[in-house]
């Protein structure tokens, strides 16, 4: 299952992931992250793994694609999750996106959100 939600008509997208993820759900998820892009220039994002399950393949490849032509497209990334092979990814994917990347436990998920509230989007 994959949530989008847009905090007040800002330019930060907070995203959930909790089990299998389909295309079906990915679709409206790229369209609405487009239409933000395309509004801020950049965005904030938090995205919160509760638990990944079965990608499909199609879902794969669509968010493979969307990624790698929005790569510049935003300021932060907070990510909030418990899973260990998340720390381990995040090192070698800070280096690859120009955004501020920030990690949390699902237990700091307030902190997450006031960090990517109160960050500076300009920086």
């Amino acid at each position: 299952m994959l949530k989008l939600e847009q905090y007040d008509s800002r330019n930060i997208a907070e995203l959930t992931v909790e089990g299998p993820i389909t295309n079906a759900e990915i679709v409206p998820v790229i369209q609405k992250l487009d239409g933000m892009i395309h509004e801020f220039g950049k965005i904030r994002l938090l995205e919160i793994i509760r638990e990944i399950g079965r990608v499909e393949p199609k879902a794969l490849w669509a968010d493979l694609k969307w990624e790698t032509r929005h790569i510049t497209s935003f300021s932060h990334v907070a990510i909030v999750a418990d899973e260990r092979w998340i720390d381990w990814m995040i090192k070698p994917l800070d280096l690859l996106i120009p955004a501020e990347l920030k990690l949390f436990h699902l237990d700091e998920i307030d902190a997450a959100r006031e960090w990517i509230s109160t960050c500076d989007p300009e920086h």
